[in-house]
């Protein structure tokens, strides 16, 4: 019996001891998917514009940035660079579309700022395309 009344309190101290720590490996889990899932969607933009910058020759003019845009919904002020763009018709020159935004960790830089290590974490995303010009 009075085992029993010694061990009482040892449960609610242990979830006390385990609650945080499994709070933060659950909010690391979605940050990461965040981060992949926009890596994945700046990586699709820069698809989409380097198709769209080889299919057109010449000075394309809405073109290739308004289709990385398009495809980039959810994203706020994204970096793009195009280089270079088919000039001729005939052109086997290699297109190359970057784009990049800033990403914001919601748990995990904050946790790891406790400790020091919140610079480890990736301030910016980015996904990078390369077509052969002429389609």
């Amino acid at each position: 019996m009075r085992r029993r009344i010694a061990e009482r309190g040892a449960a609610a101290v242990e979830f006390a001891i385990l609650l945080p720590v499994v709070l933060l490996i659950i909010g690391g889990i979605v940050d990461f998917g965040r981060f992949f899932f926009a890596k994945i969607e700046l990586t699709n933009a820069a698809r989409e514009g380097a198709r769209a910058a080889v299919v057109t020759t010449g000075t394309p003019t809405p073109g290739p940035t308004d289709r990385v845009l398009a495809a980039l919904p959810g994203v706020p002020a994204p970096s793009i660079a195009i280089a270079p763009i088919c000039s001729t018709a005939g052109s086997t020159a290699t297109v190359t579309v970057s784009v990049s935004a800033s990403f914001d960790w919601m748990v995990l830089k904050p946790a790891m700022n406790i400790v020091g290590a919140g610079a480890a974490l990736p301030a910016t995303v980015g996904g990078k395309a390369a077509m052969r010009c002429g389609g």
